[in-house]
């Protein structure tokens, strides 16, 4: 049988440390209630056990994809509408699925449960599954008996943002098809083509015009040092990723995409609609302001709006409505701070931010589209002036060798 270590208070309010063999967390804690213990920590003692070719008896990792966590959020939720109790619903819901780390994935979350654990505790095992957002609205919902619901909402709320990311992915094939095509044919070009071209004219590099001449130091500079262009470029992605992405520039570059002109509209909807879904689910549900934004904050993805919902809370700790410091940061759009006052006001905010939400969803699948539309077109401008450099050097070039001869 399974060991509990377990902390406790005994009658007179002593700590009491120990363990206990038992068959299961429910009949320990029944056990330690016995002798007249309040339990406060207990938890299955996990002894290591090495080998050759195992470190530890610790399960494999899981790895469970957003799209499929959704899926499994909206079967579990229907099931638990029809009348399923959890364990039931968890059993019937793995049977069903096809996806085997899914599959692995309820088996565990089932035993956890058969154990005596409550779903939200078996949740917070896996934090690179499933968000503290999540965790703590089916926590919200095991606690007020309304877990049934608290699932729907976050199945609607995976659902959107699943979709949204999606739309983001599939938009950016094609200028990464024509940026790759762009950069490979001029690379083609100037190492291949051009010296061709030059050298058939049979005349010094001196000579030539000043846009054959830099044409010619590029094409040299890439035929004979082509090996140092990888190694800089690699560095500079290692460094960027580092640094940048995920390291101390990162706030830097956040604040960049906020100020390009399409971009920083389309970031700031899209953050808009993430932070006032996730507020409003969680204000529904019960959850104090304090706390909800507390949760929220780890929804944003841009940091200098994460920095900025983070100075929210302190400012509503501080005695101030929601909307004044909202509006004051100058982060999100006008039109949810203006919901967001009226909410206020009426008492319906929870209703007013899922209502932002929606509308900034709509509005960032608008900008989406239309930036999607430019990007290629400024794309295709930038290849158009480099490929007409490439021409203007090799045209300037045969025109002076067919006036002065320099090739004689």
């Amino acid at each position: 049988m399974p060991i509990f270590t377990y902390k406790a208070l005994n009658a007179d309010g002593q700590n009491l440390n120990g363990e206990l063999e038992s068959s299961n967390r429910v009949s320990a804690l029944q056990e330690l209630a016995s002798r007249g213990t309040f339990v406060t920590q207990i938890a299955e003692k996990r002894e290591r056990v090495f080998s050759f070719f195992q470190r530890s008896d610790q399960p494999e990792k899981i790895h469970v994809r957003p799209k499929h966590i959704a899926v499994l959020t909206r079967q579990l939720a229907t099931s638990l509408e029809a009348g399923l109790p959890l364990m039931t619903a968890l059993e019937v819901i793995g049977k069903e699925l096809d996806h085997r780390p899914s599959r692995e994935l309820l088996k565990r979350l089932g035993d956890r449960v058969q154990q005596g654990d409550s779903l939200s505790d078996a949740l917070a095992e896996y934090p690179k599954i499933f968000s503290p957002m999540y965790t703590r609205l089916v926590r919200v919902g095991e606690s007020g008996g309304v877990l049934d619901a608290v699932l729907s909402q976050l199945a609607d709320m995976l659902d959107r943002q699943i979709e949204l990311r999606e739309r983001i992915k599939t938009a950016s094939i094609y200028p990464c098809i024509l940026l790759l095509v762009g950069i490979v044919s001029v690379v083609i070009i100037v190492s291949v083509i051009v010296p061709r071209i030059v050298s058939s004219l049979g005349t010094e590099t001196f000579l030539l015009p000043w846009p054959t001449r830099v044409l010619m130091g590029l094409s040299d500079f890439l035929r004979n040092f082509w090996w140092l262009v990888l190694v800089l470029l690699g560095g500079f992605v290692v460094g960027w990723r580092q640094m940048v992405l995920r390291g101390p520039g990162r706030p830097w570059w956040d604040m960049v995409k906020l100020r390009i002109p399409i971009l920083g509209r389309l970031i700031t909807q899209i953050e808009a609609s993430r932070f006032s879904r996730s507020l409003g689910i969680l204000v529904h549900t019960g959850v104090t302001i304090t706390e909800a934004l507390a949760v929220t904050k780890d929804t944003v993805q841009n940091v200098v709006i994460r920095n900025a919902v983070q100075l929210l809370a302190k400012s509503i700790q501080a005695g101030e409505s929601i909307a004044t410091p909202l509006g004051r940061c100058n982060l999100f759009p006008p039109l949810m701070v203006q919901m967001v006052r009226v909410g206020e006001s009426t008492g319906r905010l929870d209703e007013m931010l899922l209502r932002s939400a929606k509308i900034h969803e709509s509005e960032a699948k608008v900008t989406l589209d239309r930036f999607v539309n430019v990007l290629p077109v400024l794309m295709i401008l930038v290849l158009a002036v480099l490929i007409g450099f490439i021409v203007s050097g090799l045209v300037l070039a045969i025109v002076e060798f067919q006036t002065t001869g320099i090739g004689g």
